[in-house]
């Protein structure tokens, strides 16, 4: 696969951060991507952490103002449908944590940049997981 285009775009303050990404692909039908990087500052994230298997995650949520450190992810296709899967690493002035993005707010921006794959990628249900795993 190969990038044919990058996006890069601002979700602006008290946006949600996954519908925003969500709507900004829909709108330029983006349906197959990399997350190259996203950084900016949040109000608020609700972070997924994967226990056990099949699918046993916790959620956790915590509360800004946070740096986004770091996140990546992909953008796929799974049963017709569109699909985020982003990891995130957020911090405040004493400490930093990441995990699975679930839902976050934006507090003052978040800088998004996306590559657009020239091949469709999709997800598939995984019976050992539990999980949609990316097609190999």
């Amino acid at each position: 696969m190969k990038l044919s285009q990058i996006y890069v775009f601002r979700v602006k303050p008290d946006k949600e951060l996954v519908y925003s990404i969500s709507q900004y692909c829909k709108s330029n039908r983006i349906t197959s991507g990399v997350v190259i990087s996203i950084i900016g500052s949040l109000q608020f994230v609700k972070l997924g952490f994967l226990k056990e298997l099949p699918s046993k995650y916790i959620t956790k949520d915590f509360q800004g103002p946070l740096e986004i450190v770091s996140a990546q992810g992909t953008v796929a296709i799974y049963q017709n449908e569109f699909t985020l899967h982003i990891h995130i690493l957020v911090s405040d002035e004493n400490h930093a944590t990441g995990g699975h993005l679930n839902e976050a707010k934006v507090f003052s921006t978040a800088e998004v940049v996306i590559a657009q794959l020239d091949q469709q990628i999709a997800r598939r249900f995984d019976d050992y997981t539990g999980l949609k795993e990316l097609k190999s």
